[in-house]
């Protein structure tokens, strides 16, 4: 089954007579790319969708439209067919709160929505995609993880991957909980590109668990 957004770029592309080249230019995006997410072998990413949208001048309707087909296009096929079968019982929305960076931080959550089948979660779970690969290979960039907010007191999330904030920025890291210090660790074993992040003491209190990943899903 060919993916929503797939079939609307080739129907866009169709009636205005666009160009992949032309599209590549317009959105700074590499021909090759443009191309993948016309014949759906890849999905776009939220960057790309809202610069689409804005460059085209796209209308609000066809805007929600969009970022509606790109959601769809992501969700596990085991969820879709449930919910083309009528099965919404076991669905629930949960909320994607943006990006935690497995590198820099990204300054707080934005809020969104997905599907997501309940019997597997706890209901005050939340979904956030990964950026970077400070994380690799337990998660990759673009991984939708799960994360169950009722976990986050410091003394039960020692090696654990949590989301953290930390003087108003997001990280999504392995916790090492010390007698004077904790560590946000990467799980990339290039400790060059990415040193642990040590607070100490004194500025634990800025420090706050917004619960444990447990588990991801990815797009493949």
């Amino acid at each position: 089954m060919k993916y929503k957004f797939a079939s609307y770029l080739e129907r866009f592309m169709q009636e205005n007579d666009y160009t992949l080249e032309y599209i590549s230019k317009l959105t700074d995006s590499s021909l090759s790319v443009i191309g993948h997410y016309r014949k759906g072998i890849r999905i776009p990413k939220d960057k790309f969708v809202e610069s689409f949208i804005s460059v085209f001048k796209i209308n609000q309707k066809e805007a929600d439209m969009i970022r509606y087909m790109v959601a769809y296009d992501r969700t596990p096929d085991l969820i879709k067919d449930r919910l083309e079968n009528g099965e919404k019982d076991n669905i629930i929305s949960l909320p994607l709160l943006g990006k935690a960076a497995a590198g820099t931080g990204y300054i707080n959550f934005e809020e969104a929505n997905n599907l997501i089948n309940r019997n597997d979660m706890e209901l005050n779970s939340y979904l956030i995609e990964v950026s970077g690969d400070s994380m690799y290979p337990t998660l990759l960039d673009g991984d939708i993880v799960v994360v169950n907010s009722s976990i986050n007191a410091i003394n039960s999330i020692n090696g654990k991957i949590c989301i953290i904030n930390f003087h108003d920025q997001t990280f999504i890291k392995r916790l090492q909980v010390n007698q004077n210090e904790v560590r946000l660790i990467s799980d990339n074993s290039d400790k060059k590109i990415y040193p642990d992040i040590v607070i100490k003491e004194e500025e634990i209190e800025y420090l706050q668990c917004k619960g444990i990943v447990v588990e991801s899903r990815r797009n493949h």
